[in-house]
């Protein structure tokens, strides 16, 4: 009897193993690389810009040089005696006209905003939370100073896999010694790791652990494919990192970026803003006057 036991636990555990490395070199790395874009008209994305203008401004679109040197689409809507100007990112799923609106928000700052890697032109690039969407934000940030925007003057915004972006390109740019104003961060993912692991968790529940092998192997096949080192995908490690002021807004029913995760980042950047019951990029939404009246009093604080 035990010996059928010691039989059958190999042949489970032999399983487990083949159809781990099966799903994490198979099916794990094209969910992770391949994130889905909104389907966007030209008409859709017009309005946008229509509606943003009207706020006050005017939209100038820039071809620039993004991560791995791939063409990368910005917009900047351009007001009139700007205090600065803001770095819209967005995140896991989205695109720049999902974000941008925001703009309308802080109608004294000149506005920024593009789809990380350009994958709203061309979906066949790999989505890689990071790994080469940290250098289109410090391109847009190079392009604002040419522009002639002091680096103190140069704001980042974020949302989900773009805040954890904008923690990776700010230690960046503080390694090329620039000096940014600030950045507004609302529901970082913790690691490249973490994020996949709470994304699995979404579909499995509890019988994520199961899947823990399948994942480390999936996280080396996406690097292997997309040229980056997801150990380098770390925003909690680069909040460690960076001295720039940085305020935090999350939920603490966020179950894609869990408070635990955005609270380590809290250590480091003690202004953080919870707010209960808020899921994932729900916090400021829920705070008393949205986020418009979360972020005014940060940059206030800041001096703007």
């Amino acid at each position: 009897m035990f010996r059928l036991w010691i039989r059958s636990a190999t042949v489970i555990l032999a399983a487990w193993v083949l159809l781990s490395v099966g799903v994490g070199l198979w099916v794990l790395p094209g969910l992770l690389l391949n994130a889905p874009v909104p389907r966007r008209s030209e008409t859709f994305c017009a309005r946008v810009r229509a509606d943003l203008q009207a706020t006050g401004g005017s939209f100038t679109q820039i071809q620039i040089q993004g991560g791995e040197g791939r063409a990368l689409e910005l917009w900047h809507l351009q007001r009139s005696s700007p205090k600065g100007a803001v770095i819209y990112l967005h995140g896991f799923g989205d695109d720049v006209w999902g974000t941008l609106n925001r703009a309308r928000s802080l109608p004294e700052w000149d506005a920024v905003g593009f789809t990380f890697r350009g994958r709203d032109r061309n979906r066949s690039v790999p989505s890689t939370l990071g790994g080469w969407e940290r250098k289109d934000v410090v391109a847009a940030f190079h392009y604002l100073e040419a522009a002639g925007f002091p680096s103190e003057r140069i704001l980042i915004v974020g949302w989900s896999m773009g805040a954890g972006v904008a923690l990776l390109a700010m230690e960046d740019l503080e390694r090329e010694g620039k000096n940014l104003g600030g950045a507004l961060l609302e529901c970082p993912f913790e690691d490249l790791k973490q994020a996949a692991r709470n994304h699995i968790r979404g579909t499995l529940g509890d019988l994520e652990v199961v899947a823990c092998l399948a994942e480390r192997f999936a996280l080396g096949e996406a690097g292997r494919r997309a040229r980056f080192d997801p150990a380098q995908v770390s925003p909690v490690r680069s909040s460690e990192r960076v001295r720039c002021r940085i305020a935090l807004i999350t939920g603490d029913a966020d179950l894609e970026t869990p408070l635990e995760g955005v609270r380590r980042m809290a250590r480091f950047h003690p202004d953080l803003t919870e707010v209960q019951g808020a899921g994932h990029c729900e916090a400021s939404n829920q705070f008393p006057g949205g986020w418009e009246a979360w972020a005014k009093v940060r940059l206030a604080a800041w001096g703007f």
